[in-house]
Order: structure tokens, then sequence, then C-alpha cells
């Protein structure tokens, strides 16, 4: 038993030995570890839908355009300062995107054109287009929800990862509701050849609770968290719990 313990401590030592000396001239430890998280190395476009002539829809003084901004922003400064994502904005003030193009007659057409047109010459990740619906004849539809066009397979697989991040925020006072994300075919946004990306529906202008939600600093963090959470599972390949 004794001779046989020597010879196993040998075969030990000896395999020690490589893998000290001889195993990282053969690996490239830096791909094995990377020297920084995952999400540090991608890309970002986030497209705050509508500006300048185009305000969006609206409620009273309160105009979709604005809540689209002031979240992809705040968006912008999150994923910066707690990831170092790159981040490109489609619109970072108050202006329409039309007059970059000849594209059509019609300027909504040339302001989405324009918008398509930045994030398929970007060699960007993904891209994440912020809204705000709205149901005149269904006032109690409420909450953000996830919209995404099948061109990529990684559209769904983003969709699904946000919308569950969203489902699970935690506000005060407030229940949120759950939704399913949405197959639309009919959003040319959501056509972008080169990037898979995703429309989030914020909330619903027409809804009491949702509107004075969507313009409430505080909220519209929370808002950005949940969908920082699904940016950085996604990009990870970890399922992040919501904690807070």
């Amino acid at each position: 038993m004794i001779i046989r313990a020597k010879k196993y401590m040998i075969y030990i030592l000896i395999l020690i030995f490589y893998i000290i000396f001889f195993l990282p001239n053969r690996l490239e430890i830096d791909v094995l570890i990377p020297s920084q998280p995952i999400a540090q190395q991608r890309v970002v476009v986030i497209d705050p839908g509508h500006g300048g002539v185009d305000g969006g829809t609206s409620y009273g003084g309160i105009l979709e355009k604005d809540i689209n901004l002031e979240i992809g922003l705040e968006l912008r400064r999150y994923l910066e300062k707690n990831s170092n994502v790159k981040v490109i904005m489609t619109r970072q003030e108050d202006i329409a995107l039309d007059h970059l193009n000849k594209y059509s007659s019609s300027r909504h057409t040339r302001d989405l054109r324009a918008r398509i047109d930045r994030i398929n010459r970007l060699e960007a990740d993904i891209f994440i287009s912020l809204h705000v619906d709205h149901r005149i004849n269904q006032p109690w539809q409420k909450g953000a929800v996830v919209l995404y066009y099948p061109r990529h397979q990684q559209n769904k697989i983003i969709a699904e990862i946000v919308q569950r991040h969203l489902n699970n925020l935690k506000y005060p006072g407030v229940k949120i509701k759950d939704h399913k994300i949405l197959k639309r075919r009919n959003l040319y946004i959501l056509k972008a050849k080169k990037t898979p990306g995703i429309l989030i529906e914020l909330g619903f202008i027409t809804n009491y609770e949702d509107r004075k939600l969507l313009v409430q600093k505080s909220y519209q963090r929370a808002l950005v968290k949940a969908i920082y959470r699904g940016i950085e599972e996604y990009f990870s390949g970890f399922r992040f719990l919501d904690l807070d």
C-alpha cells in the first residue's frame, strides 16, 4: 500500500509540474478568462422613438417623444456606468431624423429609414427601440410590453429575457402586470438586416396609472434597471435574479 501511494504521488507531482510549466504556453489564457465582463465588449444602440415635429402618441401635455428620450438617456447613463458597454443613440435630443435621407415623400417613413440605416451601418450587438403605447378604447391596458420580429433568431430570445425582467419589476404601491412578448411583422424599425433587436412599449399613455408613472424619474429608473438586467443577462448567458 505504501509503494502504491508513492506511485500515485509521483503521478500527481508530474501532473502539477506539467500544469505549472507547460500548460500556460499551450493555452490562450486571455481567451479562456476575459479581462472584462462579457457585456463590456458589446455595442448597444438605443433608439428613442419619434422626436422633433413628431410627438408620437400623447395625452394632455404629455408627449411620447419626451418619455422615450428621457428613458433612453437614462438607460445610456446606467449602461455606461455599470457595464461600460459602448452605447450609441439614434437621437439624444428632441429632433426627428427625416432630414437624413430622401427615401420617401413621407416624412415619417424617412425618419424610420434613417433609424434603420444607422442601426444597419453600426457594428452593434443589439438595438433597443423605446416607445409608449396607447389604447383609447382599452384604458385598462397597462404595463411594459416587448415586441419583436423574427428576422433574427436572437430577437425572440432578447424579447423573452427583457420581458421577464420587466414583469419582475418592483415599484412601491404598484402591481406590475405580467405580459407575454408580442410578434409584430408590420413594424418597420424591427426589420434591421444586420442587428438583432426589440421594441419596448414602456407603458400605455391611455392608462391613468401608467401615465402618472411614466413621467416619474424614480419609475423611469426602475424601468431602466429592468431593461439593463435583461441586456446583461442576454450578453452573459447567465440568468439574473431580480432581488430588489
